[in-house]
């Protein structure tokens, strides 16, 4: 009987795979010369990396004087409400336009599909990378094509400076919020959350369990640290560690005064560095990104810490002994400023069009 379960399982998650691939692009025949068309898998509500997506195909469009028009594989009734919200300003079209200038993709499932597809449609193809895709899943037939992605397209945008791509590639700096993410509250803040922990269970490869086993250690060797976790209402049901729980904070400027308030942030990100550690540090806060020592380039001095979770609690509780935390902090932003991995959010789109026109 477990036999048959299992194989049925089995064949189960092999179709799904097997469905999860398979995809048809809708391809118009109308010309679209003059256009750049990115190419969405979907659109999801509250997402970072959309977030950056838009501002970087709004300024690669406007700096090559090119149409922008979205192309959303697999459309849902809350995409124009997702346009807005993200700033897109481009026309969703219903099929791949034919004869454009260029095809920005954004996910790797387009490398299944695109090639053939460009062969009629013409046109070339760009792709922005903001992770290493293949880290989403266990090593598998995704992983395989995930990790793929990389030798198909004649350039690259990249997320972040610290990728190793082929090819020609725009390296980008992260763009953080200056008039949100500072140290200069408007009032007095006290910092009153000794460790801060980015806990959300919908996102696999933020390690959500991993923060309440090392909130549980923390805890365990001192129990009166105040430790907070936000980012999803599910925490407060999934877990039964004693942490206050935040939840979503309904804007980011309620994050941005949870992290005024925050001596030291976690948050694990293992499959790129992430924005949110540069964010800590602009707010006084020093980030902690627990590493897992692979890929090497993915190592950020001052921000990742190798080890297991009790030599992850020893390391917190000893930078919680020390009382330059808020100035350490703040100058680990200026260094990686200085370095250009960041650049405030108004020099953004001046980034991407000096990333651009060096490729």
């Amino acid at each position: 009987m477990l036999s048959l379960l299992k194989d049925l399982f089995v064949a189960a998650e092999y179709k799904r795979s097997a469905a999860a691939l398979k995809h048809s692009l809708r391809r118009g025949r109308v010309g679209s010369p003059g256009t750049l068309v990115l190419m969405l898998y979907r659109l999801e509500p509250r997402s970072g990396g959309l977030r950056n997506t838009a501002r970087i195909a709004n300024a690669l469009a406007a700096h090559l004087g090119k149409s922008l028009k979205l192309y959303i594989q697999t459309p849902s009734k809350i995409d124009a409400e997702l346009i807005k919200e993200y700033g897109f300003k481009g026309e969703a079209v219903s099929e791949l336009p034919a004869g454009a200038d260029l095809y920005v993709t954004t996910s790797w499932i387009f490398s299944l599909s695109l090639p053939d597809a460009l062969e009629e449609l013409g046109g070339q193809w760009m792709h922005v990378i903001q992770d290493y895709d293949e880290l989403f899943f266990p090593v598998s037939t995704k992983y395989y094509h995930a990790a793929k992605v990389k030798v198909g397209p004649e350039s690259f945008i990249a997320s972040g400076k610290w990728m190793k791509l082929p090819g020609k590639t725009a390296y980008l700096p992260f763009p953080v919020d200056t008039a949100i993410y500072h140290a200069r509250p408007a009032a007095p803040v006290t910092r009153d959350i000794d460790v801060l922990f980015f806990h959300k269970p919908e996102l696999p490869r933020r390690c959500a369990l991993l923060c309440e086993q090392l909130a549980e250690v923390l805890l365990a060797r001192q129990p009166d640290l105040r430790i907070a976790f936000y980012g999803s209402s599910l925490s407060k049901r999934l877990t039964s560690v004693g942490v206050q729980h935040l939840g979503a904070l309904p804007s980011l400027e309620a994050l941005a005064d949870v992290y005024r308030r925050s001596r030291i942030g976690v948050s694990f990100n293992l499959t790129n560095p992430s924005l949110i550690p540069f964010e800590h540090m602009a707010c006084g806060c020093l980030p902690v990104s627990p590493y897992v020592d692979i890929p090497e380039e993915f190592y950020l001095p001052g921000v990742h810490v190798d080890g297991t979770l009790n030599q992850l609690s020893a390391h917190i509780l000893q930078e919680l002994a020390t009382t330059t935390l808020e100035q350490r902090a703040q100058a680990l932003y200026r260094e990686y400023s200085d370095q250009g991995y960041l650049c405030p959010k108004d020099r953004f789109d001046a980034a991407i069009v000096e990333a651009v026109e060096a490729l």
